[in-house]
């Protein structure tokens, strides 16, 4: 049994209320949650460190009096702050006591949502700028210190600027530093599910959120998460399913639907769990009226649904109460759904990125899918290569939890199918980079039920066309890592022609007969091939990611190299912001009484700030371009 979820300023409380003594001893009690014993009472749950403390949570610990510990400190004792900081965050929002001009109407529900243009010209009052001053400062200490030093005393001041930002009406930010609170616990407590890149996007996040209010920016303060909405009668068609594993600890699987005109749709079963999803999570089954089908079974089949509800990201409203039943479903190759493959990379790229500059809780929740239709080349540095329209597209695992097949799938693909041709569903990560999810081929088994969800369905060696590989398409090794550069050495036929012809499952890709690929430089068959790299910005990045995982500790090495070398690669600018992160994050003053000026702190903040936002942007181009551009 999970604990219930807290909010922010209960937990912020609970630990300034505790005497430097027991502070000390916070993290290490904290760890040691997990281990206790969780009962399920009638309106909550009791928690029991041992035979005689009991901590009495309800269902939903809103206030202080929602959170009771049985020992003499109480309520200043170790047992309460350790539970509520161990606990998730509540993510609703209360109603502001102050909101931005134009806002408070959309906090009722038959209002019109907010605007873009309405957000732009809201002014920010003093409130929201002293609540924006809280949260840069809790963020800039987590920033300073890394992971290692982002303890629960440290959590505690980002949820108590949570609070404060929430009573002012700046939800974006609010929201941005609740995930960055619940990446840091996830990375503290060694979860498989905690990545370092969301970490550093939701601190930038936070940051950039902050530095737009303090610099007159109304536009950056957000709205509030809006409910559910009658979206009218609506007829879906199954995509695919997937396991969901969240950094918050929540756990569950997720059903991706389609409608005549290609909207997506998410009807998705996710819930505070102790254990990660495993591939059996998709086998539950789907809550939403009088559909009786598993979110296996939704993905290859429809439904009909009379006044649907849903919000504006996508996300149906499931439940009893709604009009649904199932109905016929259509494949990958049929129409409706043949026309999401027919849309180029380059423009779903491009919309994809688009998505990503709104706030978190604006976009779309299917927001990153990729439909590609392509030949798989072989095998890649982290999962397999896959040729599209002319594109050397490296698709990699979501999860390399051996409890998820998703990495067994990928290499089985890459060592027994070269050559054949596939349609994938993947998520973007990156320059021609993808995560798979869902494949679809006519060579696969008719009991796949049109398509293999890759983190839910394993697949054998019995299930595809051929027992053994081709011999004459060696699997690649190295996929096409656009930091680094790229070489495809130009393919050439066996003696007697085309290993594939006569056999329609198997096509031509200018890459996928090629030999073992060449280095900066090399010869292929008397031809010298060439090198086209990309940008080195992965240098930037990992400096970037190098600070918030450990602190401005790391700055003291390796940064004037990485510098001189995107100098060197004709990246000024990035070199620049890195010499200055470099130079704040080394830099230490101490006032008059030689105590260390907090000022330093404000500057690392400031300067990591600037090469985030830059990677970012230069990133965002990186991978624009190298969606529509060719091999």
């Amino acid at each position: 049994m999970s604990l219930p979820p807290v909010a922010p300023a209960v937990a912020a409380e609970a630990v300034a209320a505790l005497p430097a003594r027991l502070r000390k001893r916070l993290d290490e009690v904290v760890a040691q949650v997990t281990t206790w014993a969780v009962e399920v009472t009638g309106d909550g749950v009791t928690v029991r460190p041992d035979e005689q403390v009991a901590v009495t949570l309800k269902a939903t610990v809103r206030t202080a009096e929602d959170a009771v510990c049985g020992c003499l400190l109480a309520p200043r004792c170790l047992h309460r702050a350790a539970v509520l900081n161990a606990a998730p965050v509540l993510t609703e929002s209360p109603t502001p006591a102050v909101a931005p001009a134009g806002a408070a109407q959309a906090e009722q529900l038959d209002a019109p949502p907010v605007t873009t243009a309405q957000l732009d010209a809201a002014q920010v009052t003093t409130a929201q700028l002293d609540a924006a001053h809280g949260l840069w400062e809790a963020a800039a200490a987590v920033l300073a210190n890394g992971l290692p030093g982002a303890g629960a005393v440290t959590q505690a001041d980002l949820l108590r600027a949570v609070h404060q930002a929430r009573a002012t009406g700046l939800h974006g930010p609010a929201a941005a530093a609740i995930r960055l609170v619940e990446r840091l616990r996830a990375g503290r407590r060694d979860d498989p599910a905690f990545r370092l890149a969301e970490l550093t996007d939701d601190l930038r996040e936070v940051l950039v959120a902050c530095h737009r209010l303090k610099s007159g920016d109304g536009g950056a303060a957000g709205s509030a998460r809006r409910d559910y909405e009658p979206v009218g009668d609506l007829r879906l068609y199954g995509l695919f399913c997937e396991p969901v594993r969240a950094a918050t600890g929540h756990a569950g699987a997720a059903t991706y639907l389609a409608d005549a005109s290609g909207r997506l749709w998410v009807i998705s079963d996710v819930r505070p769990a102790e254990r990660p999803a495993t591939a059996s999570a998709v086998r539950a089954p789907v809550d939403l009226g009088d559909v009786r089908l598993s979110h296996h079974e939704l993905a290859r089949a429809g439904l009909r649904a009379v006044n649907a509800h849903a919000s504006a990201t996508g996300r149906l409203s499931h439940g009893r109460a709604r009009q649904a039943v199932s109905a016929s479903g259509a494949g990958w190759f049929e129409p409706p759904l043949d026309a999401l493959w027919q849309v180029p990379p380059a423009e779903q790229a491009a919309r994809r990125l688009a998505a990503a500059a709104l706030p978190a809780l604006d976009r779309p929740a299917p927001h990153d899918l990729a439909f590609l239709d392509g030949v798989i080349l072989g095998a890649g540095r982290h999962g397999l290569l896959l040729g599209v329209d002319g594109l050397t597209v490296a698709v990699s695992a979501p999860h390399g939890d051996p409890a998820l097949p998703y990495v067994s799938n990928l290499r089985l693909l890459a060592a027994h199918a070269p050559g054949r041709r596939v349609r994938l569903i993947g998520r973007f990560t990156g320059p021609r980079r993808v995560d798979g999810l869902a494949v679809a081929a006519s060579w696969l088994p008719a009991a796949s039920g049109g398509h293999v969800d890759l983190g839910a369905t394993a697949l054998t060696r019995t299930d595809l066309p051929d027992h053994h590989p081709s011999p004459t398409t060696p699997p690649r090794t190295d996929p096409p890592d656009h930091h680094q550069g790229l070489t495809t050495p130009p393919g050439t036929d066996p003696p007697g022609g085309s290993p594939n012809a006569g056999d329609p499952d198997r096509a031509e890709h200018p890459a996928a007969a090629a030999g073992p690929r060449a280095g900066s430089h090399g010869r292929h068959e008397g031809r010298t091939t060439t090198v086209r790299t990309s940008p080195p910005l992965h240098l930037l990045r990992h400096q970037i990611e190098r600070v918030a995982a450990a602190g401005r500790a790391v700055l003291l090495s390796g940064v004037d190299h990485d510098a001189r070398r995107l100098a060197e690669a004709h990246l000024a600018t990035a070199g620049t912001v890195l010499t200055a992160l470099g130079a704040a994050g080394t830099r230490r003053t101490r006032d008059v009484f030689g105590r260390l000026d907090p000022h330093d702190t404000d500057r690392l903040a400031k300067a990591w700030l600037a090469a985030a936002v830059f990677e970012h942007a230069a990133g965002q181009e990186s991978t624009r371009q190298s969606w529509a551009a060719h091999d």
